[in-house]
């Protein structure tokens, strides 16, 4: 019985903790090192983009209620090369000044020689005595109607320089303004005797 059976082999040796086997080493160290590249390859949370998010409906901006300005109560002056603000305080606005009525001037009563046009003649007549006939057409050219009195005409002879007879004469009648009359006078003497005849308004 102390013979082993033919055919069979027994061991009493037990199966010992040896060393890992280098395939074993070699696998793990592949892992390792894929583990610690994924590691480095992966971008750092900075540079990771983050997913585009919803976009949130825009929100009103606020009311903003003005704030009211306080008045500035002092006018303040400036000036520049083109326009000269000064402050009425300083520079008062004179009021308008309303200049005087012109007075329409009464227009001067024109002297009777300035408004009478006249023109004259003379003839020798020898009767009822030598008289050199005189005969005056006036027109009153005044703004009124000349009374005889109003007018006035000087006739007068005069030789070498000299006077030597004059007579006056005035219109019998009135002469209205726009009209004419004709007034006859005689001087004493000869139209021999007169170098010049003269006649004359007087005022």
């Amino acid at each position: 019985m102390d013979e082993p059976s033919r055919g069979f082999r027994y061991s009493s040796a037990r199966r010992g903790t040896g060393a890992p086997s280098p395939a074993i080493i070699a696998a793990v160290t592949v892992v390792v090192l894929l583990v610690l590249l994924v590691v480095f390859r992966s971008p750092p949370e900075s540079e990771v983009t983050p997913a585009p998010s919803t976009p949130a409906s825009p929100t009103p901006p606020p009311t903003v209620t003005p704030t009211p300005t306080a008045t500035i109560s002092a006018v303040q002056e400036f000036g520049s090369d083109w326009v000269e603000v000064s402050s009425p305080k300083d520079t008062p606005t004179p009021w308008p000044t309303i200049p005087d009525p012109v007075r329409r001037q009464p227009t001067p009563t024109p002297r009777v020689s300035e408004c009478v046009s006249f023109r004259w003649t003379t003839t020798q007549v020898f009767t009822p005595s030598a008289q050199v006939l005189t005969e005056i057409r006036a027109k009153n050219g005044c703004n009124r109607d000349l009374e005889p009195a109003d007018l006035m005409f000087e006739i007068s002879g005069w030789r070498d320089g000299g006077l030597i007879r004059s007579v006056r004469a005035m219109p019998f009648n009135p002469i209205r303004r726009r009209h004419s009359d004709i007034i006859t006078v005689g001087l004493p003497g000869s139209l021999d005797w007169y170098d010049e005849v003269r006649v004359e308004i007087v005022d």
